[in-house]
């Protein structure tokens, strides 16, 4: 090879490398900018829909919310289903902290029954957080536990709850864990389901630790958030003059259905209804 082909060789490869260290500075700066447009900071580009956030309850999972999702996600949504360990009401609102510590941008956050209970501890103070929205749910204010909101509204837990110990983690022997009884399930969960899609869900209830009941919740999410709240007025889990009385004094935006406590599956339009209609007024 010639000593002038030897320099157009050269000067080629030099031109190709600068070419790909352009574009891979390009790439970097564009990953970097994604990377601050959706961290950890809850800003929610201008025109995107929030996420949202569906905690579920006790004994219940994550599939107790499988048709409004099919509904949200057809609107548009960016939704999240959170499997809920149900533990204890502090471990589990530190769970599910860190679930909407993660998402990008502003979501709203949902919850059912128990759930209800651990969005109100899970969001206090969160910049991710955009809204509160309640399926008959808990609402408890600071200091108080769930034992006593369901012996205050008339709740059936000692009519229909199936103690069982299980074995803790640590070693340091067994604690309580309680579910409904199957044949009881239908009746006070699901009137108004179909009944083999009720005995379906009974043979799938996730177990709730005994604990959670007892545990005090802290400061309310709902002080500082604006909510929404659905009532279901056949619950006959939470009582619907309960579940009232929390949305009152929560300030929320409160609509009623004639609906069990199952009301996600059973009236699943309503509930998303409601859901999208806290994403709308999201800030």
């Amino acid at each position: 090879m010639s000593n002038k082909g030897s320099k157009r060789s050269m000067r080629a490869v030099a031109t190709v490398a600068t070419t790909v260290a352009t574009l891979v500075l390009g790439m970097t700066a564009a990953a970097c900018t994604v990377k601050a447009d959706n961290g950890s900071h809850g800003e929610q580009p201008v025109g995107e829909k929030p996420g949202v956030l569906l905690v579920h309850g006790a004994f219940a999972d994550g599939s107790s919310w499988s048709k409004v999702v099919d509904r949200l996600q057809r609107d548009g949504y960016r939704v999240t289903t959170a499997a809920v360990p149900l533990r204890g009401l502090v471990y589990d609102a530190a769970y599910i902290r860190g679930v909407l510590d993660g998402m990008p941008g502003k979501a709203i956050v949902v919850g059912h029954s128990y759930g209800g209970a651990v969005i109100t501890n899970a969001a206090t103070g969160s910049d991710k957080a955009a809204g509160l929205v309640y399926i008959a749910a808990f609402a408890p204010d600071e200091g108080e536990s769930l034992g006593a909101l369901d012996g205050r509204f008339g709740g059936p837990a000692t009519k229909i709850g199936v103690p069982r110990e299980y074995p803790q983690a640590d070693g340091k022997g067994p604690s309580v864990e309680l579910t409904v009884a199957a044949d009881k399930f239908p009746e006070f969960f699901a009137q108004d389901l179909p009944q083999a899609e009720a005995a379906v869900l009974a043979a799938s209830q996730r177990p709730i630790a005994a604990a959670a009941f007892a545990e005090p919740s802290a400061v309310p999410a709902w002080k500082t958030l604006p909510s929404w709240t659905l009532i279901s007025r056949d619950d006959r889990m939470i009582p619907a003059a309960g579940q009232r009385e929390m949305a009152t004094r929560a300030h929320a935006t409160i609509v009623e259905e004639s609906a069990s406590h199952a009301v996600t599956l059973s009236q699943p339009q309503a509930v998303t209804d409601l859901i999208e209609t806290a994403a709308r007024s999201a800030k």
